[in-house]
């Protein structure tokens, strides 16, 4: 298991995105993806710190993290007929950071997800000439796109091919139920700190 690292800035993950319930399959592909490539994904809710402000949290969690993934896939308006715009906001201070930060900085890396290809043209012309990923809300798209992002981004060759990936996040969700019965949760209120646990053990378990 030499290939996840729990510290240092250039091993953690970034995950920006939905938290609602019906991201929640997304969620749990792109979190177990990013464990067996062999990264520590992070996410706005990792911590509940009442002295901290989530903008706070959030800046600080991207100061540390040299990759990010950013799923733009649900702006759409809200029941109450406003835009999401907490994902565009957090992309916006990952690139500042990448572009206005220090060496370290510069070295920050994205993965930028909308639901399907060039959408995001019509609400973020500003990332014209960069290329957005379509996931098209599949999950086990998502785990494609995410393992083939990081394999050339940290030019690692321990990362296994999507297929392996795949296979091996199927048998896993299937079991995931039961695990998580065993733990005293149902799927639909299981903590992303939960899952992200088990996800982690599950993967250790594999490649031990």
């Amino acid at each position: 298991m030499d290939d996840i690292k729990i510290a240092g800035s250039y091993d953690t993950v970034f995950i920006n995105c939905p938290f609602d319930a019906l991201y929640q399959p997304m969620l749990r592909a792109i979190v177990f993806a990013v464990y067996r490539c062999g990264f520590l994904p992070v996410t706005a809710l990792d911590t509940d710190d009442g002295t901290e402000t989530r903008l706070l949290k959030i800046i600080r969690l991207i100061e540390r993290c040299r990759y990010g993934i950013h799923d733009l896939s649900r702006i759409e308006q809200s029941s109450g007929n406003f835009p999401r715009f907490n994902m565009p906001f957090e992309l916006g201070i990952f690139f500042g950071a990448r572009y206005l930060g220090d060496k370290i900085q510069r070295n920050k890396n994205a993965l930028i997800f909308e639901r399907v290809k060039f959408t995001y043209q019509q609400y973020i012309s500003d990332l014209n000439g960069i290329d957005p990923k379509a996931h098209n809300n599949d999950p086990f798209m998502a785990i494609q796109l995410t393992s083939d992002w990081l394999r050339t981004a940290s030019g690692r060759k321990t990362i296994p091919g999507h297929v392996v990936l795949k296979t091996e996040y199927q048998e896993f969700d299937e079991k995931l139920p039961a695990i998580i019965a065993k733990l005293g949760f149902a799927i639909s209120d299981l903590p992303l700190t939960e899952y992200r646990t088990i996800a982690e053990a599950a993967v250790r378990e594999k490649l031990v």
